[in-house]
């Protein structure tokens, strides 16, 4: 039977695939077993989305016979049916499904729209209406730490988020006549406060698996936070210089521990804070397109070289 081992060990040598390419298409020639986990988490992942995405239309089509309280009662005993399992498994002292895990996190998520509702319906907190944002961080928080989830981990920081502001959507910010320097400044400070609790977090010497999704929340708001601030005409130079600073911490980090992502994060959203400042600054159509264009092409070239620098320094 025709096989192209030979070939794919070839490619490994010269650097052309890495590890895990190599180990999962070898393993595929030879028909041996190989772990599909990662596209597994994507597929649950996607299923999670489309669950509380179809669970939101039904509900908003079916909310005047359902009624408010019936509502809040059933999307309660969804999410607590949701948390079940990890409670159980945690009960046991075993270990936690992929399945299990990402089921933890439709029950946060359900959790986090059921009790927005009900503040939207009832309005307990009044004008301090926010607060409850507030309140879901740190409900997550508490359950991420007890079950030792790094997803609902990822709601509480996006809850945190909210609170701090920094809910809108992208293109609801590049409308004409929003806030973006004081949005800019939200997130940088959402993200000092995600890396202040990131380093209590280490000098408590707690889960380090979650010192990663600390720092991945931190890195993603500090650079939106920065171009944010770049996008505004009086705040544009200290947007760069957050910017710039901000890459170079981030790749340094990633080059220092091999982590690869970090290096694509700062090289990334420094050229398209480059490419925003290059469209507002430079005149004519023509001019800002070849210069988009030299940024996106530098931008490449030192993504090429950074990822040969991380493969040489590979022992």
């Amino acid at each position: 039977m025709l096989s192209l081992e030979s070939e794919y060990r070839e490619l490994y040598t010269a650097g052309v695939i890495d590890d895990a390419a190599a180990v999962r298409t070898i393993a595929a020639e030879r028909g041996t077993i190989f772990s599909v986990s990662e596209e597994l988490r994507v597929s649950i992942y996607g299923s999670v989305a489309a669950i509380t995405a179809g669970i939101g239309i039904y509900l908003k089509a079916n909310l005047h016979r359902i009624g408010s309280l019936s509502l809040i009662i059933v999307l309660a005993v969804a999410a607590a049916a949701c948390y079940l399992p990890a409670i159980r498994t945690w009960l046991r002292h075993a270990t936690r499904s992929t399945v299990r895990d990402y089921l933890l996190l439709l029950g946060a998520l359900i959790f986090s729209a059921d009790l927005g509702y009900a503040e939207s319906q009832f309005h307990w907190l009044g004008s301090h209406w926010s607060l409850y944002l507030l309140l879901l961080c740190c409900a997550h928080a508490v359950t991420a730490y007890v079950l030792d989830s790094r997803l609902v981990l990822s709601v509480s920081l996006a809850s945190l988020a909210a609170w701090f502001g920094i809910e809108g959507n992208v293109l609801e910010l590049l409308q004409k006549g929003n806030p973006l320097p004081l949005y800019g400044m939200r997130a940088l400070v959402c993200a000092g406060a995600i890396f202040a609790w990131r380093e209590v977090h280490r000098r408590l010497g707690a889960v380090r698996q979650f010192q990663e999704t600390f720092e991945h929340f931190a890195v993603n708001l500090g650079f939106c936070g920065a171009i944010a601030l770049g996008l505004g005409s009086d705040t544009r130079l200290t947007g760069v210089a957050y910017l710039v600073a901000l890459a170079v911490v981030t790749i340094r980090h990633g080059l220092r521990n091999a982590r690869e992502l970090f290096v694509i994060y700062g090289v990334a959203y420094t050229a398209l804070g480059f490419l925003c400042l290059e469209g507002q600054v430079i005149k004519g159509s023509l001019s800002a397109a070849v210069a988009g264009l030299l940024t996106i092409i530098g931008a490449v070239m030192v993504t090429w070289h950074l990822h040969r620098r991380m493969k040489g320094s590979e022992p």
